[in-house]
């Protein structure tokens, strides 16, 4: 089959043919990319946040949400341990952690990924990585990484 055949081909077949479906979202924290569960996501917004003073480092701050109040975390803290400078205002992820819904602060959510169910394990540890794909991507689980906070800042269950 010739090159203009396999394209041909390739252009002829169903739409759900030529597109894998996708599971997650590629996200970018601290320089590293992540894949987050698109199952774990309520909705992606860009990051409009009002900053608390005296909280702890991984309190990013509070953001209104169609009137209510979000409270968002960094996940470059809960992720890394420290907080790294963003280039620019970023995204924030929306998600319920048991009864409460929360937000993460990523530097960007970029695009929607195919991740497989067979990972292999994360050669470090973080609470909120689940494993790594083949190509070495990390994977997170949203709910653990907020579940893994000290005990006077996890979300309610």
């Amino acid at each position: 089959m010739t090159r203009l055949e396999r394209r041909a081909a390739r252009l002829a077949a169903p739409l759900d043919a030529q597109r894998p479906p996708v599971n997650a979202l590629l996200l970018q924290v601290a320089g590293e990319a992540y894949a987050a569960p698109l199952a774990q996501l309520l909705e992606i917004l860009p990051a409009n946040l009002t900053a608390l003073p005296r909280t702890a480092p991984h309190v990013a701050g509070l953001q209104v949400v169609r009137g209510e109040l979000l409270g968002v975390l960094r996940a470059d803290v809960l992720l890394t341990g420290r907080p790294h400078p963003p280039a620019r205002p970023g995204r924030v992820l929306v998600t319920a952690a048991g009864a409460a819904t929360c937000g993460l602060l990523v530097d960007d959510a970029t695009d929607l990924v195919w991740v497989d169910d067979e990972l292999q394990p994360a050669p470090f540890h973080s609470p909120g990585v689940t494993g790594l794909t083949a190509a070495g991507l990390a994977v997170l689980d949203l709910h653990r990484l907020l579940h893994a906070l000290p005990a006077p800042w996890r979300p309610a269950p």
